[in-house]
């Protein structure tokens, strides 16, 4: 009897432990990926000063809210990559201006969040090639540096890890990418718009600066709140002569709680099947394996003294 026990008990402790990294490495990674129908809409909301092409006017601290929305492509997504189409525009809400809006098109790894070169990948219908992590980051984000790619600029721009921070009580790693002025393109503008002396216009270098903060939901790599803080300008002979948009934004209350919501089912599944599930099976399979161990010796132990006693009497 014991040692059926002992069989049995081995037999579901190999068991165990050859689900342990099962569970780990196909259980979990089956899971670590960007959903193919993936949908968001963010609002990002502040004061800005902006100058209004239209009304040829400077407008200082006006109430905005640039609108995102995110839809992935399922056509174009494979199993492995998922293409994203993002459409982005910036309201003046109390004047309901549109300032600006801007498109863009990319893949990118379904684990890792990093740019994969493919799918007629485009920034306001211009082709541009994109690298380093687009929209998100991975999975099981890390307390590092990483690649970033800025889209005004169009170029990998560091994300550096700024520190851990809670956000509604949901643990946030903090990024912050920081951008110099850069020049990215011209605008010609009427001489008396700069404040320039003489009549006509003037053509100058459009500038950019930024610093985008994010807080990465670090199981799923989801960032849960951005705040950019950009400026733009004309730039003649060096000088700065015009402001065309300049202020901070930061996603509304609404944003925030619904990446939050996004985030729960990764961040109580993902850390059950990676870690806690895999190191109880694991400790549960040995214990297992022990006790049958113990069986064994006990009853080999207990039919040696009998066979002694028998042969003494």
């Amino acid at each position: 009897m014991r040692r059926i026990a002992a069989v049995v008990l081995i037999a579901l402790g190999v068991f165990c432990l050859a689900l342990a990294p099962m569970m780990r490495m196909w259980m979990a990674s089956s899971l670590m990926k960007t959903p193919l129908d993936y949908y968001s809409q963010t609002v990002n909301v502040g004061e800005v000063d902006y100058f209004n092409i239209e009304e040829v006017e400077f407008v200082e601290g006006a109430a905005v809210e640039a609108h995102a929305t995110i839809r992935a492509d399922v056509a174009s997504s494979t199993d492995d990559t998922v293409v994203w189409d993002q459409f982005t525009w910036i309201t003046d809400t109390d004047r309901d201006f549109g300032i600006s809006s801007n498109s863009r098109r990319a893949g990118h790894d379904r684990v890792t969040g990093e740019a994969v070169d493919c799918c007629d990948a485009m920034i306001d219908e211009e082709s541009v090639v994109q690298a380093g992590q687009l929209w998100k980051f991975p999975f099981m984000t890390e307390q590092r540096d990483y690649d970033f790619f800025e889209t005004t600029v169009e170029e990998v721009v560091p994300m550096r890890f700024d520190g851990v921070e809670e956000i509604q009580g949901v643990e946030t790693y903090r990024f912050v990418q920081t951008v110099e002025p850069t020049v990215v393109g011209e605008r010609t503008i009427p001489r008396s718009v700069a404040g320039l002396e003489g009549e006509g216009d003037v053509t100058g270098d459009e500038t950019f600066s930024i610093t985008r903060t994010y807080w990465i939901e670090p199981v799923s790599g989801t960032p849960v709140n951005v705040v950019e803080d950009q400026h733009r300008a004309v730039v003649v002979d060096g000088e700065e002569v015009l402001v065309l948009l300049s202020g901070e934004l930061a996603f509304n209350q609404a944003s925030i709680d619904k990446k939050i919501e996004d985030t729960e089912q990764a961040r109580a599944v993902l850390p059950l099947l990676r870690t806690t599930l895999p190191i109880g099976l694991g400790v549960l399979g040995l214990g297992l394996i022990a006790v049958a161990v113990v069986l064994l010796t006990t009853g080999r132990r207990g039919v040696d003294t009998g066979l002694r006693s028998a042969n003494v009497g």
